[in-house]
């Protein structure tokens, strides 16, 4: 295994004073970093929540129906991963700034396009056709800048903060992006919906949520552009153009010019080499947290729209209480974080979310007497806040188990692997499950799906500890305790 300095992150002396100039200047690196998040997930959000309209321009006839709607949804998350190592290898190789100021841009581009495209239902068959082959290519497109956004944005975060007060920083990614993202989406939506007829909504409001992105959009890169880089990625150019001088000297006194190409392995070879044991728990890790997000709250409630008959807007504005609540009580989870440890908060978040929660709260859905339908989903929405809120502690868990050398592009593979796949394909693989299983059942199709993810992060976590007492990985690069 390669050996990894104890001090991953230098904490200036200003920061351990608690001085308020070091606070709100440790706040303007953090907020344009954390804010490329928003775009990564409003796009997400705005996908979901239109489903039903997106499925009637773009897939309906024949064309894939909700099915074919939510492999769309699916194709973004398959890309995630390879997205996630390209852009890893743009951080940990030419500087966290660059790969961040690339991932929002191309993130911008690709949502507001969406807003743009011929459907069946405007332009006929031969436009129609292409506004759909556009569409999955542009969704293929997110899902690489998606693949790099966020964890580079959380190891950059993670790297510019006083270790006393991680958890706390890496929760602006869940108030302005993860959670705030949706809220916002939701908002949005419910707006349009709720000023719009239903056959206006189809014809063309559909499209404006996906157009009110460039401002937010615009406003970021133009922020981005004034980030510093991280003092762990320069002490990183600082130490290999170190090593390569001492290599070339070697060269001259010894003749030989094949000592330095060995000598210095790639990210990705070192990342396989050295941390395969990280990159594996960190997917499966993560892979409960994907679930928990995207099927419960997201799936869930469309497929009980579909079944109560619930009018849009109503089922539009419990998402937006889903994700409200974790927006408000984010950095109350991470300042939880920061005093009881990143991983038991991660356990808790997984026990709750994915054990306990699923399979009652679809039971309910499914037998809840219609006249009580909206009223029970607006109170399994505000019950699954409070569980997501707590994954929250995601973020520092996952960054927690990469060196700096290989720290964005072990974060992007093992978090875009367990968040992309396993989210991605929980609300198609839901929606087949539901077309061979009673809803009705005791454990339904999108339930097992979370329970089955939730149990595998949790097997993977209580695995971490057990390989990491036996000397064969390390859970901590950055703060050790708490854990």
């Amino acid at each position: 295994m390669a050996t990894v300095a104890p001090q991953a992150v230098k904490v200036p002396e200003t920061h351990k004073s608690g001085d308020a100039k070091v606070v709100g200047d440790v706040l303007r690196k953090i907020l344009p970093a954390a804010g490329g998040s928003f775009i990564e997930w409003y796009e997400f959000a705005i996908y979901s929540y239109l489903s039903s309209y997106i499925t009637d321009n773009f897939f309906a006839d024949g064309r894939g129906g909700s099915v074919g709607t939510w492999a769309g949804f699916a194709i973004t998350f398959a890309f995630r991963p390879l997205g996630g190592a390209f852009f890893g290898f743009l951080a940990d190789r030419f500087g966290r700034k660059p790969a961040m100021q690339l991932t929002i841009l191309l993130m911008l581009v690709t949502t507001v396009l969406q807003g743009c495209l011929p459907s069946f239902s405007c332009c006929g068959d031969t436009w129609g056709w292409f506004g759909l082959v556009t569409l999955l290519v542009l969704r293929a497109l997110q899902g690489l800048s998606a693949g790099g956004e966020l964890s580079t944005a959380a190891v950059y975060i993670s790297e510019i903060s006083p270790r006393e007060t991680l958890g706390f920083n890496l929760s602006w990614i869940s108030v302005s992006g993860a959670f705030g993202a949706w809220t916002v989406a939701a908002i949005v939506v419910f707006i349009i919906e709720s000023s719009l007829s239903k056959a206006d909504m189809l014809a063309w409001g559909w499209r404006l949520p996906y157009l009110t992105s460039l401002a937010p959009g615009s406003l970021l890169i133009f922020f981005r552009q004034y980030l510093e880089e991280t003092e762990d990625f320069e002490g990183l150019v600082k130490e290999a153009a170190a090593k390569k001088a001492n290599g070339a000297d070697r060269e001259m006194e010894e003749g030989s010019s094949a000592g330095s190409e060995a000598a210095e392995m790639g990210t990705m070879q070192e990342l396989l080499a050295n941390h395969k044991l990280a990159l594996l728990v960190g997917s499966l890790g993560t892979a409960g947290i994907g679930a928990l997000w995207y099927v419960p709250p997201v799936y869930g409630v469309q497929f009980i729209q579909q079944s109560q008959k619930l009018p849009s807007n109503a089922v539009t504005f419990s998402e937006m209480l889903a994700f409200f609540i974790p927006t408000v009580l984010a950095m109350f989870v991470g300042m939880l974080v920061d005093s009881w440890g990143a991983c038991k908060v991660h356990t808790l978040a997984l026990s709750l979310g994915c054990i306990a929660s699923p399979v009652p709260l679809f039971y309910w859905w499914a037998h809840v007497p219609p006249q009580q339908a909206i009223l029970s989903v607006y109170m399994g929405q505000m019950i699954l806040g409070l569980m997501i809120a707590l994954t929250t502690s995601v973020y520092l868990w996952v960054v927690e188990l990469f060196p700096v050398k290989v720290r964005v592009t072990g974060v992007s593979i093992a978090y875009n692997i367990g968040i992309g796949i396993f989210g991605g394909l929980g609300p198609v693989l839901s929606d087949l499950g539901n077309k061979e299983i009673s809803p009705k059942g005791p454990i339904s199709a999108p339930a097992a799906f979370t329970l089955f993810a939730g149990a595998l992060s949790l097997c993977a976590v209580a695995s971490s500890h057990v390989l990491a007492r036996r000397g064969l990985m390390r859970l901590t690069h950055i703060r050790d305790t708490p854990y």
